[in-house]
């Protein structure tokens, strides 16, 4: 097996644990002087001897199936283009988080990650339908969806804000942790400080419910629920393990609130330069990932779900009664913002497309 699918991470690489804020001086200073000191690597390409040089970086530990991805990623770009193409992976947030990355990606001083939807819609607002709380019945019908028509329009759409968006990575369905348990209805989560995502659809949708939500950096998560600046989060539960967030937390909900997809984003610089054949290839290689990434996703999602058992939290299932009382709240104060902020017809349009994909 080789060293970009062994799943271990390259030397010099920082414990999976470690969790750093960056601003983005700091995260693109941090870059450079990484690359100098060699600090990334591993793979089967020379990046020396390479005619490109592709630069990830995502915020997930190396235990997550999102580093998996990166890996596969990695390994067939490498030996697709006969090493013209050499990719250097950076994990466990070391530039800083999904807005960071972003911000890096577009000004091409690194070229590849995959943040959540839900913070990208900064850069992009029509990612923001994907934050609308209980659109989608299951995986097949949010598949369905991102890979239609208008999931893919919504990418295409993506190259205004000078990213390429190759398909869309799995992030899944989010769920609840919290120091309260007994949650099962709106009125039991008000006033919890839930750390959500820097996202003005989910925060509305958590304000909805009377929880006091609180944007925090995904890389801030874990020492906040440590030292009670805030009382609980949302995740999917393979981030939750990744991350370990379920030791500094005493309740499970299974709400599956939101699926938020992970678009995989590209430098459109970089794209713009390479020839043709390796346009293609990238392309390809996107879409071979979106599927490796899926698979992933469900296998870890379901070894999460018994390790936080076994680690002795509460868990709640919702119910379809409790899930309708959260999602009349949540859905009732999303739709109205996002209707305001990309007008009637992107919403209607969204509406018209997740009907058809049941």
């Amino acid at each position: 097996m080789s060293a970009s699918t062994s799943g271990m991470p390259c030397r010099g690489l920082p414990h999976p644990m470690v969790r750093r804020s960056f601003s983005r001086r700091s995260a693109l200073g941090l870059f450079s002087a990484s690359a100098a000191a060699g600090l990334v690597g591993c793979g089967v390409a020379d990046p020396d001897s390479a005619e490109f040089t592709l630069v990830a970086a995502h915020a997930t530990s190396t235990d997550h199936f999102m580093h998996r991805s990166f890996e596969l990623f990695k390994e067939r770009i490498e030996e697709g283009s006969d090493g013209r193409i050499a990719m250097k992976l950076f994990p466990n947030g070391v530039f800083g988080g999904d807005r960071e990355l972003t911000e890096a990606i577009q000004l091409d001083n690194i070229q590849l990650s995959a943040p959540s939807s839900s913070p990208l819609a900064a850069f992009s607002p029509s990612m923001n339908v994907w934050d609308i709380p209980y659109l989608f019945d299951d995986r097949e019908h949010a598949y369905n969806v991102l890979d239609g028509e208008y999931g893919t329009a919504l990418l295409t759409r993506l190259e205004d804000v000078r990213l390429k968006g190759l398909g869309y990575w799995e992030n899944g369905f989010r769920n609840l942790t919290s120091h309260r348990t007994g949650i099962t209805s709106p009125e039991d989560v008000r006033g919890v400080k839930i750390r959500t995502l820097e996202n003005t659809t989910q925060i509305r949708a958590w304000r909805a419910v009377g929880a006091s939500a609180t944007p925090m950096a995904f890389t801030e998560v874990y020492t906040g629920l440590q030292q009670g600046t805030i009382d609980a989060q949302e995740n999917p539960l393979p981030l939750i393990v990744a991350q370990k967030f379920y030791e500094v937390q005493e309740a499970l909900v299974m709400s599956n609130h939101v699926y938020t997809p992970s678009p995989l984003i590209l430098s459109k610089a970089f794209f713009d330069r390479l020839p043709h054949d390796l346009q293609d290839l990238v392309e390809a290689v996107g879409a071979e990932s979106v599927a490796y990434c899926r698979e992933q996703s469900v296998i870890d999602e379901e070894e999460a779900f018994r390790t936080i058992e076994d680690a002795g939290l509460e868990i709640t299932e919702l119910d379809d009664d409790q899930r309708a009382e959260f999602g009349d709240l949540m859905k009732g104060a999303a739709v109205p913002f996002v209707r305001g902020l990309l007008g009637d017809e992107q919403v209607d349009d969204l509406d018209t497309a997740v009907e058809a994909a049941r």
